[in-house]
């Protein structure tokens, strides 16, 4: 789920007299900013107290729906969530950062089509600013389907919207490496490590190229960086378990 971007700037009870009230938007949309402060800061109750208060100000403010579809998502309330997006989407169909967060939302639920659908419809904005992290999140859905001609289709266009699109670069790499091409996995790996930190995906990775090519030394360097920075990590584990006779 981390790995995927989410854009941002459970059920809803509300009483049935509640859209009679006058609706005050301007209340709903602070509150709602509130929530998404509150979420961030993994304050979910207070965050919860939030959205839902600008939900009773407004039940059609689609900024409301989409924060809280963000915060039962967080939660795992996947059925609150589910309903929340699609709201939102319904109020506001030009908010292309609702069908990307949304989704994020299918594609972890292995609902891998309609995720696609989703991001593809982002991209029919010609003036959404986020269009490489959109294609870099299709690349993501489609590697977690294990179709990989699509994700390397979108991982490749996501590059050139971007050539620093960190994940689209990891993600390439991955697939290099796969389809027994170490030298094209080296090139995106040394490229990844130009615009992002090491991680012990990429640290245990680049040790599986550097033997595949039978650099010895450099397997060795980048598995002493992984066994130092991340001691706990699975992929440390398995490069020591890869080590032993």
């Amino acid at each position: 789920m981390k790995k995927f971007v989410i854009v941002l700037a459970g059920a809803v009870l509300l009483s049935a007299c509640s859209s009679m009230q006058t609706r005050d938007t301007k209340s709903a949309q602070l509150n709602a900013e509130l929530g998404l402060r509150y979420m961030l800061q993994n304050q979910n109750e207070l965050a919860l107290e939030k959205l839902n208060r600008a939900l009773e100000q407004d039940p059609d403010s689609a900024v409301a729906h989409h924060y809280v579809a963000e915060l039962y998502r967080r939660l795992g309330e996947t059925e609150d969530a589910d309903r929340h997006y699609r709201k939102a989407i319904s109020l506001d169909r030009d908010n292309s950062s609702v069908y990307n967060n949304y989704g994020v939302f299918l594609c972890n639920e292995k609902r891998y089509d309609a995720a696609e659908k989703q991001f593809l419809a982002v991209l029919k904005n010609p003036v959404y600013t986020g269009r490489a992290q959109t294609l870099e999140n299709l690349g993501l859905c489609m590697q977690a389907a294990d179709d990989k001609a699509k994700a390397e289709e979108y991982f490749r266009k996501a590059l050139l919207a971007d050539a620093k699109t960190p994940k689209a670069l990891m993600g390439m790499a991955q697939l290099s490496h796969a389809a027994g091409n170490a030298l094209s996995a080296r090139a995106y790996l040394q490229r990844y490590n130009e615009v992002a930190p090491h991680t012990p995906e990429s640290l245990w990775l680049a040790v599986r190229v550097e033997r595949a090519l039978g650099n010895k030394g450099a397997a060795a360097s980048q598995g002493l960086l992984l066994k130092n920075r991340f001691p706990d990590s699975q992929e440390a584990r398995d490069y020591l378990r890869s080590e032993k006779p």
